[in-house]
């Protein structure tokens, strides 16, 4: 996956809906969502794959602007996307299961603690909670609120909000467990996204 590219996508696909949904170009959101699957599917697939995957994506576009269905998808994606992070989180506090965002801690060099593990724990059900209240709150805002309303909050103030959750547990987490080892904000970036990912989110 060409990573740079796909980051620029991700970033552009919610302005795309906000525009798209407040001046009514369904096809400008729709076609963002189909580049960034076709992008982040492309390193994966062979050539004769990517021809098909775009040519349903193109297909799908379609039929959704055809049956005027465009925007129940576009509501549906932030939905599935908060859904789908809080059940992960969620998951992992099941009994007999690792905390994920312990796995992450200890994989990249938490002591193995009691204090390390009570707070990886309810760091894991913070985030849990939290995407499922954006999930909830997206539905909300979909059925209830102003077209322009909702398409700024479930595109725009919910990843805001993971963000600050992220920035701001890095002073708290220095706080609370001040004899962890650390290398600065930075350095635990660059370490988070050289994790295992696919090791650590089949932990059981």
């Amino acid at each position: 996956m060409n990573t740079p590219l796909a980051a620029s996508v991700a970033l552009g696909y919610p302005v795309a809906v906000v525009l798209g949904v407040t001046h009514g170009w369904p096809l400008l959101p729709l076609s963002m969502l189909a580049a960034l699957i076709l992008v982040a599917s492309w390193g994966v697939l062979a050539a004769t794959g990517r021809v098909l995957l775009a040519t349903g994506l193109g297909a799908g576009i379609a039929l959704l602007l055809a049956f005027d269905a465009g925007s129940w998808l576009l509501y549906t994606v932030p939905v599935l996307v908060m859904g789908l992070l809080s059940y992960l989180f969620a998951r992992s506090l099941r009994p007999g299961s690792t905390p994920l965002i312990t796995r992450y801690a200890l994989a990249m060099g938490a002591s193995d603690t009691a204090p390390v593990h009570r707070y990886t724990r309810r760091l894991t059900l913070a985030w849990a909670l939290l995407c499922a209240t954006m999930a909830l709150a997206s539905v909300a805002l979909a059925l209830f609120a102003p077209a322009g309303a909702w398409a700024l909050f479930a595109n725009g103030v919910n990843y805001l909000l993971l963000a600050a959750l992220f920035l701001l547990e890095y002073p708290l987490r220095r706080w609370l467990l001040r004899n962890e080892p650390r290398n600065g904000f930075f350095a635990y970036l660059i370490e988070l996204a050289r994790a295992d990912h696919q090791r650590i989110l089949r932990h059981p």
